[in-house]
């Protein structure tokens, strides 16, 4: 068995790409004994600039992905060559597992949150996009993140308040955790007055929701997007 690891271990020293060939083929306690033994780095490459962790998050191999990530060298804001980082990955992926993984990133204190990929895309409007709301309350509620304008907050205002999905205790609930993190955080001149706004007006606004009337919040949130 030593014979055996050693051998795996002599092999990816000699070429540690064949961690992503290993990873392919589902060979995953072998990726772990050569990553967990530093044989080759979490931060190395593949074709399309994806690090290993983001590989091993990409074959949903979580309880790994969550390991290895507590990884001080591990460089948390690796863009690939679309510009998406680990987080834009996990944006894109709805498992539950995926919202345990999200609470161990924002631990990671050298993680930025607010990076965009080339289509000027952060990781909560990847989160919108796939309608991962655990998600994106989870990116909401993460101090750092203040990278959100009018555009992306009419989406998430569509996604989580005007809409037929949820109920209208569960928009009002949805509005006031939004609110109180957008409140705390260094927003454009134009989200800052709507966020204010809707604080202000808070009570009337949630009279509006419950008698079915949040049409008029949709109308000030659309005449703020005209004029941001």
């Amino acid at each position: 068995m030593f014979s055996e690891k050693q051998r795996l271990f002599d092999t990816c020293k000699e070429d540690p790409s064949l961690i992503f060939t290993y990873i392919k083929q589902g060979q995953y306690d072998d990726v772990e004994a050569i990553l967990m033994n530093n044989i080759v780095s979490v931060n190395l490459l593949d074709s399309v600039g994806n690090d290993v962790i983001t590989r091993l998050l990409k074959a949903k191999q979580y309880d790994l992905v969550i390991t290895l990530m507590k990884k001080k060298n591990w460089n948390v804001n690796n863009q690939n060559i679309e510009g998406n980082t680990f987080a834009h990955i996990l944006a894109s992926d709805n498992s539950i597992m995926a919202v345990k993984v999200a609470e161990q990133l924002t631990n990671k204190s050298n993680y930025l949150p607010n990076i965009k990929n080339n289509n000027g895309e952060t990781a909560l409007d990847l989160a919108l996009h796939n309608n991962h709301l655990s998600l994106v309350f989870k990116i909401l509620e993460d101090k750092r993140f203040n990278s959100i304008n009018m555009f992306s907050f009419r989406n998430l205002f569509n996604a989580t308040v005007s809409n037929k999905v949820y109920g209208k205790y569960s928009k009002i609930s949805n509005l006031e955790i939004i609110v109180n993190n957008l409140i705390k955080k260094d927003l454009d001149t134009e989200l800052r007055e709507l966020i204010n706004y809707i604080k202000n007006n808070m009570e009337a606004i949630k009279n509006t929701i419950l008698n079915n009337r949040a049409v008029i919040l949709d109308s000030i949130i659309n005449n703020s997007l005209v004029e941001a």
